[in-house]
């Protein structure tokens, strides 16, 4: 992976808003600390601040706000990709179509972002602020039809089959983490 490939990196993993030591950032980036020390500095230089935080639980934390842009494909993609594989050879057919299963598996596939309703999106910026701050959260969801509440701790967001999924720790169980579909909570109290 080249030197910007892992400034990127960087950025990415430090825009969950969460502190990671320089010696766990170096072992993410497979690099040496003295490494990801220059990254901090490289990353600085183009006007993002990343606070170092002394302490036992220290570390870095990236103070500006970033989007990191995600790599989504949509069904359009998929289409295209469709019509120009009936165009071709049989052996170029295979090989686009094994392209196609990558990026399949490897990215999230999504029917179009847009096609989130405005109470879902509403519910995914509680989520990701409880992700940035650290911040438990208490939802009420369905289980097998059965309205529940439960307090949360959000860890992460991610899209698997064209649902969103939110990856949670449990607060009654100190190592419970399971998957929630967003579409299963019916509210979210701060």
């Amino acid at each position: 992976m080249s030197k910007i490939s892992k400034n990127i990196k960087m950025l990415d993993i430090l825009s969950s808003g969460k502190i990671y030591s320089c010696k766990k950032m170096a072992e993410m980036l497979e690099v040496s600390t003295r490494t990801v020390r220059q990254y901090k500095d490289e990353l600085e230089k183009e006007g993002l601040y990343i606070e170092n935080i002394m302490g036992k639980n220290g570390g870095y934390r990236l103070c500006s706000k970033v989007e990191m842009p995600s790599i989504l494909f949509n069904k359009n993609d998929i289409d295209i990709i469709d019509s120009i594989t009936d165009k071709l050879s049989n052996d170029d057919k295979n090989k686009l179509e094994n392209i196609k299963e990558k990026i399949k598996t490897y990215c999230r596939l999504v029917s179009d972002k847009d096609n989130i309703n405005v109470e879902d999106k509403d519910k995914l910026d509680i989520i990701q602020d409880a992700i940035n701050n650290r911040k438990k959260i208490t939802i009420e969801y369905y289980s097998k039809g059965i309205k529940k509440t439960r307090d949360i701790l959000p860890i992460q967001i991610y899209v698997y089959e064209n649902m969103i999924m939110i990856v949670v720790h449990y607060s009654d169980a100190p190592n419970d983490i399971r998957h929630l579909n967003l579409k299963r909570i019916e509210k979210i109290i701060i």
